[in-house]
């Protein structure tokens, strides 16, 4: 890793300095290989609505990119578990820094261009060979918890993503509460982010931490692709807290001036651990779909004019998982007589509890948020108050 944090494409892009990959570098292809054609096919403009990484499915390029590098070694390479998302930025950066002579693009991009396709390009390979999935939580989720906290002394191993892979696709209520940091337009929002849990193939010892968790915030204005924010931090999901590990990962934000980016970068990688604490939930609902994988199995068997048709038809398709129940559960909402309160969120958490014999054992728990006066509300419901870093949530009676 760099020892020091740099800032890359259109919005930000920093990197946790506790995070280590000495002696993970993959070893570089062996020469030059035109990868003109499948660059034509990365630049993602608009998302027709779709999330991000379906979008640039769409587009032809992970095939494009598996026409360049299928037959290399590196790219078998990229698809083991232990490959960092990193790892494969570093190579394409090899690739674009010295461009084949054959590609029309050679010697036209510069460094800041090839920083930002080497993130946009690996993030996007990183979560398609790895069958990605993308993650939704419905709008009931997202009301839940972008009303609720988290109890920063809960270990790190609670908050285990489900996948080697995962694109956490923001709906309305989430990309309203997060902010992209230091941006002017109002209209730009956090489309998702790709989260990537990899093991470390060196961490064999207990000083050693076992996983590195990757985060690469994407976001968009006006359905058009927006820019970047990209955190590496490793964890050995046993003792290291989650407020060890957001001090960890939001590091190189710290010294920021004005708190613009760690404040909303704080609450962003906040919210995303809140979703993998609720699906850590023995309750927690979860309803998979694989409306790509099937429109593909029915397209196999027929002819090639029918089948281009309905690949097209289907390009709006993904496999994925929805997230939550389908509606505010009914003692989310209480209304109590009297008073001139007015309706508002008193904040839900996550934590530990007591259980067993002797309550000598824990378990994690969800105290869902209740909206107070909800019998009082005329139009729409109350947004979540905006909590400064650090600052205690406070305590509706």
């Amino acid at each position: 890793m760099p020892n020091n944090p740099r800032q890359y494409g259109r919005t930000h892009a920093g990197s946790a300095a506790g995070a280590s990959t000495i002696g993970r570098r993959p070893p570089p292809i062996d020469g030059l290989v035109n990868v003109g054609p499948a660059l034509d096919c990365s630049f993602v403009t608009k998302l027709f609505g779709r999330p991000y990484p379906v979008q640039f499915r769409n587009q032809g390029a992970l095939d494009a990119w598996e026409r360049a590098l299928g037959d290399t070694e590196v790219w078998r390479r990229w698809q083991e578990p232990g490959t960092l998302c990193w790892q494969i930025r570093q190579e394409l950066l090899r690739q674009l820094g010295s461009m084949h002579p054959l590609s029309p693009a050679a010697g036209q991009l510069i460094a800041e261009d090839r920083q930002r396709l080497a993130i946009e390009v690996s993030t996007n390979l990183k979560y398609h060979l790895s069958q990605g999935t993308v993650i939704e939580a419905t709008p009931a989720l997202e009301t839940l918890l972008t009303n609720s906290d988290v109890d920063l002394s809960l270990p790190m191993s609670m908050v285990a993503p489900p996948y080697r892979a995962q694109y956490l696709h923001f709906g309305d209520v989430a990309m309203r509460y997060l902010k992209v940091p230091a941006s002017t337009a109002p209209d730009r929002y956090f489309d998702g982010v790709f989260c990537f849990l990899t093991p470390n193939d060196g961490a064999h010892l207990p000083t050693e931490k076992g996983w590195t968790l990757e985060l690469v915030f994407v976001s968009k204005r006006q359905d058009s692709y927006g820019g970047h924010v990209s955190l590496l931090g490793e964890t050995d999901r046993g003792s290291t807290t989650v407020g060890d590990w957001l001090d960890e990962v939001l590091g190189p934000f710290t010294a920021q001036p004005g708190g613009e980016f760690h404040g909303p970068m704080h609450a962003a990688v906040s919210y995303v651990v809140r979703v993998f604490l609720y699906m850590a939930l023995k309750q927690a609902r979860m309803t998979e779909h694989r409306e790509y994988d099937e429109a593909v199995r029915r397209a196999a068997g027929l002819g090639e004019r029918k089948r281009a048709k309905l690949l097209q038809r289907s390009a709006s398709l993904y496999n994925g998982i929805i997230v939550g129940p389908e509606s505010l559960p009914p003692n989310a909402e209480a209304g109590a007589a009297g008073g001139v309160i007015a309706p508002h969120w008193r904040r839900g958490h996550f934590r530990m509890q007591p259980c067993g014999a002797g309550k000598q054992q824990r378990k994690l728990i969800f105290v869902a948020p209740l909206l107070v006066h909800a019998d009082q509300l005329q139009g729409e419901m109350p947004a979540p108050r905006s909590y400064q870093v650090g600052e205690p949530a406070a305590t509706a009676a």
